[in-house]
């Protein structure tokens, strides 16, 4: 990640592509810039937006380069700045929407291959849903933005350890304390929420407001997934019969074995 991206700011436009919570994106060429979004008016929010950015820097660092992780291709020496690899095929979210899941079981795969990957690094997403996961040029899902994870320390890189910056939303948040920190059992209850995304083309409960969600999830009343191909493994995940992401990976495995 030492190499800095080839083109320059003076011979490729700089394009907007969003201003987040915590970071403004840009598209520079075959890269995405990601630096802290600045306000003027409260410099306690500029303050936590570079934190975050360090975070996503250290993760990305802890990390490594793997083809279920989105490509980091530099940081900057501060850590306030990241560049990722472009994708033109955008995020699962967008594309399930336009054309559905047409590549369910590999995606499946593929996410929760990213999701016991991460965690095997000491790493907590903690905001996963479907629109983290970008879809490279071969159709792959790479797991993306990091700014909001926690992880342990790693003192191979000497970095302490960081509790999360933010938890998941509400349609994907493990009912607890919200002051809590986010744990695997929290990144797999997103991760089945997440699923269940890409599978129905909606978050659970898209049509019902935040505060019956939250009394649902609490009472662990969930929506209908008898109908569903993963509901195995969306249903598991929200009622926590998983112990690992790669627990989860084996038995999905298995049973795409069995169906071939």
């Amino acid at each position: 990640m030492d190499a800095k991206p080839s083109a320059s700011p003076g011979s490729v436009k700089v394009e907007l592509l969003m201003i987040g919570s915590c970071a403004c994106t840009y598209r520079l060429g075959d890269g995405v810039i990601k630096s802290p979004r600045i306000d003027v008016d409260d410099p306690e929010i500029t303050r936590d937006n570079v934190k975050a950015m360090r975070v996503e820097a250290n993760v990305y660092t802890i990390l490594g380069l793997h083809d279920r992780i989105a490509r980091c291709l530099y940081i900057s020496p501060m850590r306030d700045m990241v560049t990722l690899e472009f994708y033109d095929n955008g995020n699962l979210k967008d594309y399930v929407a336009k054309h559905g899941p047409s590549q369910l079981d590999k995606w499946t795969k593929q996410m929760v291959e990213g999701v016991a990957y991460v965690h095997s690094k000491g790493v907590r997403h903690s905001d996963l849903r479907l629109d983290q996961w970008l879809l490279d040029s071969g159709m792959n899902a790479r797991l993306s933005d990091f700014n909001a994870s926690g992880y342990d320390e790693c003192s191979a890189l000497g970095l302490s350890g960081e509790t999360a910056l933010g938890n998941e939303g509400l349609r994907h948040f493990m009912p607890r304390d919200a002051l809590e920190d986010n744990s695997i059992r929290s990144d797999l209850f997103a991760l089945g929420s997440a699923l269940y995304e890409l599978e129905c083309g909606r978050a659970p409960y898209a049509d019902v407001d935040e505060d019956t969600v939250v009394e649902r999830f609490a009472r662990y009343e969930f929506p209908p997934v008898a109908t569903l191909k993963l509901r195995c493994f969306v249903i598991g995940a929200w009622k926590g019969c998983f112990d690992s992401a790669t627990d989860m990976l084996q038995q999905l495995e298995e049973q795409q074995r069995s169906n071939d």
